[in-house]
């Protein structure tokens, strides 16, 4: 058994050996040296004003006209695009209680008549407005819903995240004094 495991290392060995020497034909190839091939000039395309190059101690210019704007989204989505363009309406269009944000907006008084209630609410410069339901306040088309003793409710139109319309109820109440 052990000379059959003895004669088999010794064919591999006899084999092995031959292929680990350098082969002639390769050296040969090696230390010829090939012609350099020709390189051919690059094709000349038309170049633009804005890109040829400047000389150097000039500062580099880049000039970004016709070309995609690289951080606009490849597919839009069709809400939030609805969303946008009902938030970008003319600002000259709105009632002066429309420029204004909620939260900027004070309750001065409530005055409950048999007419019906009405609010008086008074804008950052101070000018008063007088408020009865059904009336248009805020940015986001909010409407007074009801006008009761202490303050005033507004439902508004608020878009979510995915572009969504959701209403959103806001109280807008009387600061009282100290």
């Amino acid at each position: 058994m052990r000379c059959l495991i003895y004669s088999v290392l010794i064919f591999f060995c006899v084999i092995a050996v031959p292929g680990c020497a350098p082969d002639q034909q390769t050296q040969q190839e090696a230390s010829v040296e090939r012609p350099a091939r020709k390189k051919r000039p690059p094709k000349q395309q038309p170049v633009a004003a804005a890109e040829q190059p400047q000389p150097a101690g000039q500062p580099f210019g880049y000039s970004s006209a016709g070309k995609a704007d690289p951080f606009r989204p490849l597919v839009v989505d069709t809400a939030a695009k609805k969303a946008s363009e009902a938030r970008s309406r003319d600002r000259e269009f709105l009632t002066p209680l429309q420029k204004y944000e909620l939260k900027d907006l004070k309750l001065v008084a409530v005055v409950v008549s048999d007419d019906g209630p009405t609010a008086m609410l008074e804008d950052p410069t101070g000018y008063g407005y007088v408020v009865r339901t059904g009336m248009l306040v805020g940015p986001n088309d909010g409407v007074v819903e009801r006008v009761t003793r202490t303050g005033i409710i507004v439902r508004e139109k608020i878009f979510n995240s995915l572009g969504e319309e959701e209403p959103r109820i806001s109280t807008i109440t009387i600061q009282q004094l100290e």
